[in-house]
């Protein structure tokens, strides 16, 4: 299996993924602190005949820049970018000759789910660097209480849709089914965040609460049973990955 990983982060550095990928988490890393400092500035140019008043952007406006932008766009590239890992594979055929060499289904699988939970942690670990040096240039703060838990809640969703997105990938045949249904679920529970009451036990409540933790609002114990209940989400999803495709005909 050592070898199989191997050669799938290889072929994540050969393929366009990487570049995508990197490009989009490091873009919205570096916007995002430059957003909140300067849209200020920015509306009062382009709406110069109208006069409002804004406060005096803080650190505060960056981290929710992150926070929104790295559970958003970045996230449904990465979903898209994944769906195809297993399905690209059984369109093509090469899942036969790999799995003739020696390697169990089970090793497959997991080999897939390390490399990319591989790329996601050092693409994310890249950005928030990144984030948290711009915050620091343009706002003299950046830390606030409870923020690792947060930044910890934001990654752990990201591997969570990392893992479903593989799923749905050993599921479908076709990348583009997969990332249907990935997507679709992304946005189920987008919607099921409106019910506030239930984000603790949604994977995307790790926004909402993430931004409520930022603005100082009580949550009481929400991040916490929030990160358990993406943990045990992902780890429940890989072993169905791993269940399907040991039983799947191909």
């Amino acid at each position: 299996m050592i070898d199989f990983l191997k050669k799938e982060l290889l072929e994540f550095i050969r393929t366009p993924k990487l570049i995508i990928l990197g490009a989009l988490f490091v873009f919205f890393s570096i916007i995002g602190p430059l957003t909140a400092k300067y849209m200020n500035e920015l509306i009062a140019a382009f709406a110069s005949d109208i006069e409002v008043s804004f406060p005096d952007p803080t650190y505060v406006q960056s981290w929710e820049q992150f926070y929104s932008n790295m559970t958003s766009i970045v996230l449904i590239v990465l979903i898209i970018m994944v769906a195809g890992i297993v399905s690209g594979e059984k369109a093509k055929g090469s899942i036969y000759l790999v799995l003739t060499k020696r390697l169990t289904r089970r090793g497959f699988i997991l080999a897939k789910c390390i490399a990319s939970f591989m790329l996601f942690t050092l693409l994310y670990g890249v950005a928030l660097l990144i984030h948290i040096y711009y915050t620091h240039v343009l706002f003299d703060q950046v830390f606030y209480e409870g923020v690792w838990l947060s930044i910890v809640s934001i990654y752990m969703l990201g591997i969570f849709f990392t893992s479903f997105s593989i799923l749905m990938s050993i599921l479908v045949k076709s990348t583009t089914h997969a990332a249907l249904l990935a997507f679709f679920a992304y946005a189920v529970f987008n919607i099921l965040t409106l019910l506030s009451d239930f984000n603790a036990y949604n994977p995307m409540g790790a926004l909402p609460i993430a931004l409520d933790n930022l603005m100082g609002k009580e949550v009481f114990s929400s991040p916490g049973v929030n990160l358990v209940v993406l943990l045990a989400a992902t780890v429940a999803v890989v072993l169905v990955g791993l269940r399907t495709f040991d039983r799947q005909e191909l």
